[in-house]
């Protein structure tokens, strides 16, 4: 039984991540749902929507959403906690966040 050579495993994957990035698909290695549930599970977080994950180039991830919170809560410190947990926990190093009171 012959073998596919190896390149052609590295050209397949190649052009599937190319073509996530052109249809700006959530990448498959972001569970959308899951990060999610991890900003709804954060204390003052109300409720999160828009929520739009896309990747620029291979590696390059970003992500947009609205994020309502209680509205006696410091809106700064919050969303530094929300990026921090989205960066840190699912590596997506640039984030759009407009906070709704």
């Amino acid at each position: 039984m012959a073998q596919r050579p190896p390149f052609a495993f590295k050209t397949i994957n190649m052009l599937r991540n190319i073509l996530e990035v052109l249809m700006e698909s959530t990448p498959r290695e972001i569970d959308s749902t899951r990060l999610q549930n991890g900003l709804l599970e954060m204390e003052d977080v109300v409720a999160v929507h828009e929520l739009h994950i896309w990747a620029i180039t291979v590696g390059k991830v970003l992500l947009a959403c609205h994020v309502k919170i209680n509205p006696e809560v410091d809106t700064d410190m919050m969303l530094d906690k929300i990026i921090d947990y989205i960066k840190s926990v699912h590596s997506i190093s640039h984030v759009t966040i407009p906070i709704e009171c």
